[in-house]
């Protein structure tokens, strides 16, 4: 696994946690001098079977994406301010499911991927997933997922939620990464 970062994927989905994930993120590709790539992926309401099945029109298409790229810009706003940032930044709006998309924009293992922390409820991961335990099952770089803090700690909705304080987590990943677990049990590892 290669220890140089060249880019860093940040996955943004307007929530908290991807506010903090996308500030992290920019302090890491300052901190590697890389470029920064904020990620959105969106699927139709319904999900691609259903727009397979009933195919929506051109221009509710065009409002789903439209509606995708101002979350994106709304996030990349909030995170690193409206003025032009100092680095690289190449955001990517993809209409594919997010865990997927991710690994996919973080393909090499030159890429460090960020995510934010659980912005959804068990219902949603019920029925949808986890994005971010896709991402650590299936990256090929470095994964770090971060919690919101308090100036982050909003919903949707704009009401205010009660912050996690978790420092980020950065989970390598390669075939450098092995667990050794102890058979014997009087040894403690």
């Amino acid at each position: 696994m290669s220890r140089t970062v060249k880019r860093v994927i940040v996955g943004v989905d307007g929530s908290a946690g991807s506010v903090a994930a996308l500030k992290q993120g920019a302090q890491e590709a300052a901190r590697h001098d890389a470029a920064l790539c904020p990620v959105l992926a969106w699927m139709p309401p319904g999900g691609e079977a259903a727009d397979a099945l009933f195919p929506a029109p051109a221009d509710i298409r065009a409002h789903w994406e439209a509606r995708a790229r101002r979350a994106l810009t709304k996030t990349c706003e909030s995170a690193l301010g409206a003025e032009p940032f100092n680095r690289r930044v190449a955001p990517m709006l993809i209409r594919a499911e997010p865990g997927p998309a991710l690994v996919a924009s973080a393909r090499h293992d030159t890429d460090m991927l960020v995510l934010g922390a659980g912005s959804h409820g068990l219902w949603h991961r019920f029925l949808h997933g986890s994005v971010s335990r896709h991402c650590l099952r299936h990256a090929r770089g470095p994964v770090m997922v971060v919690h919101p803090d308090e100036t982050d700690a909003r919903d949707a909705r704009g009401a205010a939620r009660a912050p996690r304080r978790h420092p980020p987590v950065v989970v390598p990943v390669g075939p450098t990464d092995t667990w050794i677990r102890s058979t014997d049990p009087g040894r403690e590892d």
